[in-house]
């Protein structure tokens, strides 16, 4: 009977442990899981802030404890949660419960779709990546280096004052934080780095048409179309903003407008790439009709629409020669420029450099290729006639 008792306790505590476990994991926010990642980042030496995708992947637990359990975690990152007490525990009752929590709390706070949300535009992403490129290039953008006082480091309350590093209550101003009894100050402002992606913006950005605020680009509408011609913008201010803020882009111009700016296009092409953009049935052999649909349309490509091999995100064109090869170019352009700029202490200003001039290449290739493609295609297209 007392066996029987054990065996009934033992299961009641465990529930117990499992369900103060999933209580505990559940109610962790956002907030604190970004505090112990910037804790982390700063025992690491590193800026508190990092890039767009390290903060969300770093502070997101669901990412993070995927991390734990897969053994990919770094040593500062799991140290700086156990302090906060938000590390998993040793108790397998309690820990599972944690993992439990976890995954109920990524459904309430919507950690699992914020990924989705920071990539789900071409501009997005493409900043997204530049920033990793600098991060593998260039990491000193995203370090802090020690204050120093008369070439030693400064480490006590006085020494800060006089460097001008805290304010009269003796906290850390902008820019400083303390590591290991180490004042600390990032190398580069957040500022001056996000700078560091203009470049791969104007590229991607003149990619989709979204540069022109004075109407569509070449054989598609503005967004606010004007009655005369509907390749005219009727309110520039508003066409800034449609583009600028939502991202828009006009539609394709009707045949007979669309065949007087682009001759190189057949009438049966430009009815095959209409069909290709509202397409959105799952297609993934791209080797039978060179193209390629995923469900939904999410992303699509195909070998031959009217600017040539072109992939399709979220509806936004991207052709290979003219969008993606000019914002491949700056991304690297900028992200070496950077690397060599970091050994004078002007990683920016070499970023700069080198991802304007890697555009203004990449840019000039994309058009050159495009444009024989075009003179190819249209003599093809006189020949059929």
């Amino acid at each position: 009977m007392a066996t029987k008792q054990n065996r009934i306790q033992n299961v009641l505590d465990t529930l117990r442990r499992t369900g103060d476990g999933f209580s505990t994991a559940f109610g962790e926010g956002r907030e604190d899981h970004r505090q112990a990642a910037r804790r982390a980042r700063a025992d690491r030496g590193e800026e508190i802030e990092g890039t767009k995708i390290g903060q969300m992947m770093s502070s997101n637990r669901t990412a993070t404890l995927l991390r734990e359990l897969v053994g990919l975690a770094k040593a500062e990152d799991i140290a700086a949660r156990e302090a906060m007490g938000l590390g998993l525990s040793k108790d397998r009752a309690t820990r599972t419960g944690q993992i439990l929590g976890t995954l109920a709390g990524d459904v309430v706070q919507d950690r699992g779709r914020e990924l989705w949300w920071l990539l789900n535009a071409p501009q997005a992403s493409a900043n997204v990546v530049q920033e990793m490129a600098l991060k593998k290039q260039a990491p000193e953008l995203y370090r802090a280096s020690p204050v120093l006082l008369d070439g030693r480091e400064v480490r006590s309350k006085r020494n800060a004052r006089v460097a001008g590093v805290i304010d009269k209550e003796g906290r850390p101003k902008k820019g400083i934080t303390i590591t290991d009894g180490v004042y600390q100050q990032r190398n580069y402002e957040p500022g001056m780095v996000e700078m560091l992606s203009i470049p791969a913006g104007i590229a991607i950005n003149s990619g989709i048409g979204l540069l022109n605020p004075f109407g569509g680009q070449e054989g598609y509408k503005a967004v606010i179309e004007s009655e005369e011609d509907p390749s005219k913008t009727a309110n520039v201010l508003g066409e800034v903003a449609a583009k600028y803020v939502l991202g828009k882009t006009g539609g394709l111009l009707p045949w007979d407008e669309f065949k007087q700016v682009r001759p190189d296009v057949s009438k049966d092409e430009y009815m095959r790439y209409k069909a290709f953009k509202f397409d959105n049935d799952g297609d993934l052999n791209p080797f039978d009709d060179g193209q390629a649909v995923l469900p939904t349309g999410v992303l699509k490509y195909t070998n031959e629409g009217i600017h040539g091999p072109e992939v399709q995100f979220l509806g936004r064109s991207l052709p290979l020669a003219t969008a993606i090869l000019p914002t491949a170019t700056a991304i690297a352009g900028t992200a070496l420029g950077a690397r060599a700029g970091a050994k004078s202490g002007r990683a920016v200003r070499g970023g700069m450099i080198g991802g304007m001039s890697s555009l203004a290449a990449g840019s000039v290739l994309g058009n050159v290729i495009e444009g024989e493609r075009r003179r190819r295609n249209q003599e093809e297209n006189l020949q059929d006639y």
